[in-house]
């Protein structure tokens, strides 16, 4: 029974959508009364639904980027963090070096030859942890700069929507509504909004390369077989 009541309601709500649609259609057809009218009235109706899809898919696409960046970002600086230490020098080995410099000179004998090479010898970062930190800081900037070009698509997206909205609701007269039309879709692609959101998830794909191969050289030092 609730199975075929919620059937119901969606068949009713995709009627009243019909109906809406069809009675819009019709006021925009009485309202077309020269030739030109009717050729801008057809352009209007047939814009409509890709006014309506093109910002669902802006919103769809940057709204599932915002979520994995928030999380990806989260994850590359938890790495980040523990990485770090290594390019400096510990303050524990330095610890035990002077701790065995002060035992040596108490009992009067020579430092032990290791002990003062490693004191002599300047601290120098290993080579594999400066380029994987150095890819990590990359990726994690990637990874931020996708977050804020994401916000900035849904904010356009919404503005698109509603100056095509407002273009509606006003009372302009057809032609003058399809001009005001083109100018803002020729706007949306001189701009390039789609080739924005598709730069987006390249550049994510892109964090995510930079963080693995980060990873690689951070986990090979660990094991040489």
């Amino acid at each position: 029974m609730s199975t075929s009541a919620g059937d119901n309601k969606e068949l009713l709500s995709a009627l009243d959508q019909l109906l809406a649609k069809y009675w819009d259609e019709k006021e925009e057809s009485a309202r077309e009364k020269t030739t030109g009218d009717k050729f801008w009235g057809t352009y209007l109706r047939a814009m409509k639904d890709e006014d309506e899809a093109r910002p669902k898919d802006w919103d769809g696409n940057t709204g599932s980027i915002l979520t994995f960046t928030g999380l990806f970002a989260a994850t590359v600086a938890a790495f980040v963090i523990e990485s770090y230490k290594s390019l400096s020098h510990d303050s524990g080995d330095q610890t035990v070096v002077l701790l065995t410099q002060l035992l040596a000179a108490s009992t009067n004998s020579s430092a032990n030859p290791v002990t003062s090479s490693q004191a002599a010898n300047p601290f120098r970062a290993p080579l594999p942890a400066v380029i994987a930190n150095a890819l990590w800081f990359c990726s994690l900037v990637v990874a931020l700069a996708c977050s804020l070009l994401a916000t900035l698509v849904q904010q356009w997206s919404r503005d698109y929507v509603r100056d095509i909205a407002r273009r509606e609701s006003l009372d302009e007269t057809i032609i003058s509504r399809a001009l005001n039309h083109l100018y803002i879709r020729t706007g949306v692609d001189r701009y390039g909004m789609d080739a924005v959101v598709d730069l987006i998830v390249a550049l994510v794909h892109l964090a995510v390369i930079l963080f693995a191969a980060g990873l690689l050289l951070f986990l090979f030092p660990i094991n040489d077989v």
